[in-house]
């Protein structure tokens, strides 16, 4: 009866997260339309937060992949079973293009701005 209020339970993670970034860029998008030079900077910072986060947390995100793919049952698809190669593209690879994307679109709209 009591021991529940004993029971300390694990914090639940951050779901919001992907969802806002992806709303942030469709929202950026939008208002480059209209002012380019704040749409691009919106859009250059967002991809550089969310590339920096990836990379700064690419191991803990790759033990909670691991961690999930042994939970699922039934047929595991080929291009999601556990395959270091796909960690390596995604950490070399990947990341790092869409860290260089961000940076471009922040010299864009400096350069747009000049």
């Amino acid at each position: 009866m009591f021991h529940h209020l004993f029971r300390r339970n694990k914090t639940p993670q951050a779901r919001f997260a992907p969802t806002l970034f992806l709303i942030l860029i469709t929202v950026f998008v939008i208002v480059m339309r209209a002012r380019p030079v704040l749409g691009l900077a919106g859009l250059g910072t967002t991809l550089l937060v969310v590339a920096g986060l990836v990379i700064v947390n690419r191991d803990r995100i790759w033990d909670n992949y691991k961690k999930s793919y042994k939970k699922t049952k039934g047929w595991r698809g080929r291009f999601t079973e556990l395959n270091k190669t796909y960690y390596y593209i995604n950490v070399v690879l990947l990341w790092p293009f869409i860290a260089a994307l961000g940076l471009v679109c922040l010299c864009a709209a400096y350069a747009y701005k000049n």
